[in-house]
Parts: C-alpha cells; structure tokens; sequence
C-alpha cells in the first residue's frame, strides 16, 4: 500500500508544471509596457493636436479585436492605443497569450490597464510579469496620461487612491490629464467613500476625462456637475472603439463601429 501511494505521489509530482494558473510567461513577452512608453516617448512632438484610439473589454471577441486593431493600423492620424482591460474572461495564461499574440499586429505603440476579469485565477500575477506595474503614468505632447488600476472584488484590496493623487499632484504644469481606470465611479464595486473620493481627486486636479470600460456600453456625462467629465466605452462584442482627439485645451470623443 505504502508502495503504491509513493507511486502516486511521484507520478504527480510535476502535475502543476503546465498549469493554467502559473505564470510562465514567455521570455520575449515580459514588460510590455515599459517597451512601449519608450516607443510612446519616441514619437512625441511639440504639436498640441494629436489622437489616440481607446479600445475595451476584449473579453474572447477576438475576431472583433483583429478587425479593430486592422483598422487602427490604417489610421495614420492615431499616435498610440490604449486599452481599458478585461482581455480575458477567466485570467488565465491562455488567454493572455491569445490576447497578446493578437497584439502583436498593432502597428502602433499601445499601452494597458487591469480589468476586473483579468485578476481572476492568478492573472494578476500574469498581468503584472507580460505587462507591468498596475499604477504608472506617461507624458505625451504635454499632455498627462494615468492608467488606475481601481479593481476592488478581484483584487481583494482598495484603490491606492494615495497614490493616484500624489501622481495628479502637478497637473498644472500640463495642457489636458487624461485619467483610465476600468471600472466606472458609479459601478457596485466603488462604496459611497471610493466613489467621492476618487471624484474629488478628479476635480483637485482639474483633469479633463475619466475614461473606463467595463459597462460594455457608451455614456459620456458630467456625473456630479463639477466639470469633469467621464467617459465610458463599449465592449468589443461589436468590432467598436473611440477616438479620442487631443486639441491642446480641449478634446472630441468619437465612436468608431465597423
């Protein structure tokens, strides 16, 4: 008996080497982020007007992602991509690696936040090994970009709503900040506090959008009367993005559906 249960273990003993829930992120597919602020950085000019294109909640329409981002290539006039989360359903490595891969025929520099799908498992830790830090921010054309991760029930942790205000502490010394974080202020997942907080952080800082996904549906309001405005865009369960057109002290919003 004893034999036989020493069998069993040793056959098992690398049971957990292929499994969906580790990491294991290939070599060549780490750090995505830092990669592409380079590129971001090296693209910048003194011009005040430019575009960029936000596209969200991949989830698996992965035929819809392909059609987007071949549409985005034709585009001469967008500068950079950026991506609201959710790009995958259950967070696991595959599904990364699918989303990546795809990816991979953007012609464009793009640049990340976390979903709330995508901490399910162990994607967190996925996230975090293919693309980077869950918080970070960049300059382009001096205008501010803050990608927020603001996940709350995934996580199992609250908004580092600290350090979200110290990064918005000079937005004075930029033209427009531009503000991403997935989950809308209004969703189940922000108590009372976290939603006024993060709204008075918003308008402490004059910035100019909120910019979110996760509803998989439009809206474009001033949700507490206080000038700032928030944005939301729709899932790619249609082949749909936004455009977001920068002009120095202002922007336009515009829906793109294919």
């Amino acid at each position: 008996m004893l034999f036989g249960i020493l069998m069993i273990f040793t056959a098992c003993e690398n049971i957990f080497e292929f499994s969906a829930y580790m990491a294991n992120v290939q070599e060549e597919d780490k750090n995505t982020t830092a990669k592409n602020l380079q590129l971001i950085k090296d693209i910048q000019s003194e011009s005040k007007d430019f575009k960029f294109a936000f596209v969200t909640d991949t989830h698996f329409f992965y035929d819809n992602l392909k059609t987007v981002l071949q549409n985005i290539n034709k585009r001469e006039d967008v500068s950079f991509v950026i991506f609201g989360g959710d790009y995958t359903e259950q967070g696991l490595l595959k599904e990364y690696e699918i989303f990546y891969n795809i990816l991979k025929n953007l012609e464009k520099p793009f640049v990340t936040v976390i979903g709330n799908h995508d901490y399910s498992s162990n994607g967190g830790i996925i996230y975090e090994e293919m693309f980077g830090a869950f918080n970070y921010s960049f300059q382009f054309n001096d205008n501010k970009f803050v990608l927020f991760d603001n996940i709350v029930w995934e996580s199992n942790k609250n908004p580092d709503f600290d350090w979200l205000s110290s990064e918005l502490s000079n937005s004075e010394l930029f033209n427009q900040v531009f503000v991403i974080a997935h989950i809308p202020t209004t969703d189940d997942q922000f108590s009372d506090v976290m939603e006024q907080t993060y709204a008075a952080i918003m308008f402490e800082n004059n910035v100019s959008l909120s910019m979110h996904g996760h509803r998989h549906s439009y809206s474009y309001e001033q949700l507490y009367g206080d000038g700032i405005n928030y944005l939301t865009v729709p899932s790619l369960k249609n082949p749909e993005y936004s455009i977001i057109h920068v002009k120095d002290a202002s922007f336009d919003i515009e829906i793109i559906q294919l």
